[in-house]
């Protein structure tokens, strides 16, 4: 009877987790590490960042870079670099 018990809270427990994975915000994906040295020329294919606060779900703050399709995690001193290297972006230009 134990084991059967047993059973049917793990069931359960695996069908809450599947359930609130639909729901992005259900559970947080947080940086857990950071780099702090990031080459400057892949912070120039920096597409845009998002702020991770530990005031929110995370427990520390991070700079989250998005780099086709992947994602690094930045020191936040990395962000003035950044907003740097955007304001000296040179425009392509078509001819």
């Amino acid at each position: 009877m134990e084991l059967k018990a047993t059973s049917l809270l793990l069931l359960t427990c695996v069908a809450i987790i599947i359930l609130t994975e639909v729901d992005a915000n259900a559970i947080p994906t947080c940086c857990l590490t950071l780099s702090r040295s990031i080459p400057r020329q892949t912070l120039r294919q920096v597409k845009r960042y998002d702020i991770q606060s530990r005031s929110g779900r995370c427990e520390i703050d991070a700079l989250i870079l998005h780099i086709r399709d992947k994602k690094i995690c930045a020191h936040p001193k990395l962000r003035k670099v950044l907003q740097k290297l955007k304001r000296n972006r040179k425009p392509n230009k078509r001819s």
